[in-house]
């Protein structure tokens, strides 16, 4: 599996990444960047730089991790959930037509992905102040616009990934020039579905429903865990450092075991 951006590297593309061995201690890691009181974007950053290997060939980084395209960004938070065991989540909402409130499950794993266009991760776009080239839009951006309103952060999201112009630009983009940037960048730039379709069983009105591209780090705090370790600990007198070190599935095979001890169904 390969990244649906990736980064432009000696004029190649670098789609490679993988995940660390998921370990109590990268849960940790990633639970305290989960529980950080910072914007979206920052957390995103600091979960990846915790749970990858590398990207692209390189070490994760917070400046190559803010550096990957949105979409990348948002497609390595979805396999981090499937390598949690959080690939199906159940969410609830109201049918606009009839009031009924439904629940309705998300699969992860199957969220369509759209690659990177020809061009990636850059597009030209001819303007009212000549021929400009952009870059698509990365976690730093997203950082940078945190708090804006949508108005202010499409402006200064086109500055910010302005890479040069053949033309004025002591004037600034006319609205025209923003759609068709926005339009431009959009056919290069990667893609992961947030949202998907679903039917009130009530009425049958069909909904598109936004679903949380970082259900990871939107979840909690790590409490279970903390929770595991307790019960590991005083079970087997294992030190914090020991379990931390055990991965997940072995950790979570010992849990199992403890429940079937007592007579529980874990």
């Amino acid at each position: 599996m390969r990244l649906p951006g990736g980064i432009l590297c000696d004029g190649a593309r670098r789609r490679d990444f993988a995940f660390r061995p998921l370990t109590g201690a990268v849960e940790l890691a990633l639970a305290e960047a989960a529980g950080a009181r910072s914007p979206m974007p920052a957390r995103v950053t600091a979960a990846l730089v915790a749970t990858l290997e590398h990207v692209g060939g390189e070490p994760p980084l917070p400046e190559a991790v803010a550096g990957l395209s949105v979409a990348d960004r948002q497609f390595l938070m979805g396999r981090l959930a499937v390598g949690l065991g959080l690939e199906e989540r159940w969410f609830s909402t109201d049918c606009g037509r009839c009031g009924e409130r439904f629940d309705f499950l998300v699969d992860y794993r199957d969220l369509p992905v759209k690659e990177a266009g020809e061009g990636y991760p850059f597009a030209r776009v001819e303007t009212s102040l000549g021929t400009c080239r952009f870059r698509v839009p990365t976690g730093a951006d997203q950082l940078a616009v945190a708090g804006m309103s949508d108005d202010d952060a499409l402006r200064c999201l086109v500055d910010l990934c302005l890479v040069n112009r053949l033309g004025d630009r002591l004037h600034p983009f006319t609205p025209d020039d923003l759609l068709r940037i926005e339009s431009a960048l959009e056919e290069v730039a990667p893609e992961v579905a947030v949202s998907v379709q679903a039917s009130c069983p009530a009425c049958e009105a069909p909904h598109l429903i936004d679903v949380d591209p970082y259900v990871v780090i939107s979840r909690g705090s790590g409490g279970n865990l903390f929770q595991e370790i307790h019960i590991l600990a005083a079970t087997y007198h294992w030190s914090e450092g020991e379990i931390l070190a055990l991965p997940l599935e072995r950790r979570r095979r010992y849990l199992e075991l403890i429940d079937r001890a007592r007579g529980m169904a874990r």
